[in-house]
């Protein structure tokens, strides 16, 4: 009974990832989903990841500290590619339970409840922080800062899709609140990160780094699934911008013009970067995916001493596949209804369900 009880976040993990994912039709994905993809190395990127747990163990990290080190949108998104993984790679039911639960204590330090976005919320600011924020030098909202505002930001979404697949970008375009701080207003903090990723991608030069956005609305609401770049807004975004604040690697701008700026940057890079990736070849791709996804935990890897980089036998997994094959490994349902019930089970890890 203990048991069962200690896995319970299991069941609203599963519940906010069938509302999340839904009837998605991957396949539109492009230039290819995880579900192409992540089959082809599950085992292998499972042993990679599992040197963290080991170290972080071995050493005694605090869970505080390695979610530090992890985006917390990489964390709360990652359990669904590590519950996949998990079966995809049929490891005993035991270590799924272990990595998984491993993966969720990550998560549990990061954010202030709602852990996997059921309330419609992503929040990690405590009440503190929120007071801390609101305690510095803002600038009057305008119709002409809410645009560019929102043009930066979708520049960076793009680029992001660009550099990390599109079903990783949430390593690099989060969103926090809503932020409820009275008289009808809400503090809606964005995040935009490692636009300039040299370590796997040489060739970019966007002006920053990491951008962030902080913004107090007026009569808007604010909601956002499990997926920290999943977000919606009702109400007029436009003229109920009140206040903003804008962070270019840590240094506060001011000026409108300057966003621009930065968009203009962002942009360019984002168009850059999609015919960079998209002129690669299938093998290639595959195997610039694997880089991808190590350097989502290259801080939680620095923290705990080992290598980011691929290891040799998760390259070798790549070699002589294709991505279809990793698709054909599902079995996937046509009928809505089977297709929810279908990934509940691929997903929970404490059942023997395969794909």
């Amino acid at each position: 009974m203990e048991a069962q009880e200690k896995y319970l976040w299991i069941d609203e993990f599963l519940d906010s990832a069938e509302r999340t994912y839904g009837f998605m039709d991957l396949k539109t994905m492009q230039p290819t989903s995880w579900r192409h993809f992540q089959p082809l190395i599950a085992k292998e990127w499972l042993a990679w990841f599992e040197r963290i747990k080991i170290a972080q163990e071995k050493q005694k990290v605090s869970f505080d500290a390695l979610g530090k080190s992890i985006p917390s949108s990489n964390a709360r998104e990652g359990l669904t590619y590590l519950f996949e993984d998990l079966k995809s790679a049929h490891l005993p039911k035991e270590k799924r339970l272990a990595l998984a639960q491993f993966m969720h204590n990550i998560n549990k330090t990061q954010l202030t409840g709602d852990y996997f976005g059921l309330q419609e919320t992503n929040k990690k600011h405590s009440e503190k922080e929120v007071e801390g924020i609101l305690e510095k030098p803002f600038q009057k909202g305008t119709p002409e800062a809410a645009r560019e505002h929102g043009k930066l930001y979708t520049a960076a979404y793009n680029l992001a899709a660009a550099l990390y697949l599109d079903f990783y970008l949430a390593f690099s375009v989060e969103n926090y609140g809503p932020y409820d701080i009275g008289n009808n207003r809400i503090l809606v903090v964005k995040e935009l990160r490692e636009m300039r990723p040299k370590e796997i991608w040489p060739n970019r030069d966007t002006v920053a780094r990491t951008v962030v956005l902080y913004s107090i609305y007026e009569n808007v609401g604010f909601s956002i699934d499990l997926i920290g770049c999943h977000s919606q807004y009702t109400g007029d975004t436009i003229h109920g911008l009140k206040q903003w604040r804008m962070e270019v690697d840590g240094k506060e701008i001011t000026d409108v013009a300057d966003i621009k700026k930065t968009m203009l940057s962002v942009g360019k890079n984002a168009i850059t970067q999609w015919k960079e990736l998209t002129a690669l070849s299938e093998q290639d791709l595959i195997e610039k995916a694997v880089w991808v996804r190590c350097y989502l935990y290259k801080g939680a890897c620095d923290l705990v001493g080992i290598d980011w980089k691929p290891t040799p036998e998760l390259l070798q997994a790549t070699k002589g596949k294709t991505l279809r094959q990793g698709w054909e490994q599902w079995h996937h349902p046509t009928d809505e209804t089977e297709y929810k019930a279908y990934w509940r089970k691929v997903f929970d890890p404490r059942i023997d369900f395969y794909h």
